[in-house]
């Protein structure tokens, strides 16, 4: 039942540093392109935040991805895409805190980097 709403490609990186560097801290990430794995990426809310003479959006944006997936917390979204290639979402997404297990699919929160 989930197959037919998982409509969009999610292009996912995930981080292959290993060790640390010259003072015991975690090297530089280096994110490797690892699958590209069927997904759906909705936003389930926008607002602005002012504060002072700065203005953000926030948008609280989550995905589901079949269960099969290989999707881990850290994870990152390249880019997300239709079927046929053409890119739905631009800018990369971060797959924030653990990702969730539900009845039929994995939900994820995203964070946008950048």
């Amino acid at each position: 039942m989930i197959a037919g709403r998982l409509t969009m490609r999610a292009h996912l990186e995930r981080d292959e540093a290993a060790g640390t560097d010259a003072w015991g801290q975690p090297g530089a990430a280096d994110f490797e392109p690892l699958a590209v794995v069927r997904c759906f990426v909705w936003s389930n809310s926008s607002r602005e935040l002012v504060d002072g003479g700065k203005t953000a959006m926030i948008e609280d944006m989550r995905a589901m991805f079949g269960l099969g997936a290989d999707v881990i917390e850290g994870d990152e979204i390249a880019s997300v895409t239709d079927s046929r290639g053409t890119e739905l979402i631009a800018g990369r997404l971060k797959i924030e805190g653990p990702v969730q297990r539900k009845h039929n699919h994995l939900e994820a929160a995203l964070k946008r980097i950048g």
